[in-house]
């Protein structure tokens, strides 16, 4: 999935999670006053640390021409040598994320995330060669970015274990090129929600964390200024402290 959005507006997915977690920051009694079955519950204070798998979906790059001027008299148009059609594929890896409650519902949360896509770029139209050729190159991908965690009302079908969120934030991208030749760096705003389910009732406390969402990005391993949108998820497990 790819778009370009306006640099001028967030997503609104990211603009319904900010919502959500000011209106739960704000109003809490949305929430209940206990929010996790069990004898630990977050508090203020508490330090909760989770890790796992992480993914982004694949963007399409603007098509370019490499082009060069057309001698004197042949046309004022460049002339084309080949042109080329790039895409970044969805890229699989790992996140860690620590997180500090501010209330019992409330939480900010750091994270790292290190992904590995390719760069797939396909020439056609060469002037000096028939058919199509396409080039792979290898990317190391890493995000740091930061979080204002809502935890909403406990779901039943869980026994009350588990606990539905929604986040927003934003975060600094990087992207390394194959052999560490070329660095491009970016930023990123991002909202999502998931679900943690909390496992036991003793202390330490052990869970499992999903999440979805989206996240608006600009800079980066790209040939235009365009913001792009890019789907992302991951799995966790956790451990509340």
């Amino acid at each position: 999935m790819s778009g370009a959005g306006r640099t001028g507006r967030l997503p609104r997915a990211l603009r319904i999670a900010v919502a959500a977690a000011l209106a739960s920051a704000l109003f809490p009694h949305l929430a209940r006053a206990q929010m996790y079955v069990g004898s630990t519950a977050p508090h203020a204070g508490s330090v909760e640390v989770s890790a796992g798998a992480s993914w982004a979906a694949a963007y399409e790059l603007n098509a370019r021409n490499a082009e060069e001027t057309r001698n004197t008299g042949s046309g004022s148009d460049p002339f084309v040598l080949f042109a080329t059609k790039s895409r970044v594929t969805a890229g699989t890896g790992g996140q860690v994320r620590v997180g500090l409650y501010l209330t019992h519902s409330l939480m900010v949360e750091g994270g790292v995330h290190y992904l590995r896509p390719s760069l797939d770029t396909r020439v056609t139209s060469d002037v000096e060669a028939e058919g199509t050729v396409t080039a792979t190159e290898r990317l190391t991908r890493y995000v740091v970015d930061g979080s204002l965690v809502a935890h909403l009302t406990p779901l039943s079908f869980a026994g009350g274990h588990g606990v539905p969120f929604v986040l927003g934030g934003a975060g600094y991208l990087r992207e390394v090129h194959a052999r560490s030749e070329l660095i491009e760096t970016g930023r990123e705003f991002h909202g999502g929600a998931g679900l943690k389910v909390w496992l036991g009732g003793g202390a330490p406390r052990f869970g499992v964390r999903v999440d979805v969402g989206v996240s608006s990005r600009h800079g980066g391993v790209d040939f235009d200024t365009a913001r792009r949108t890019v789907r992302t998820a991951g799995a966790s497990l956790m451990v509340l402290f």
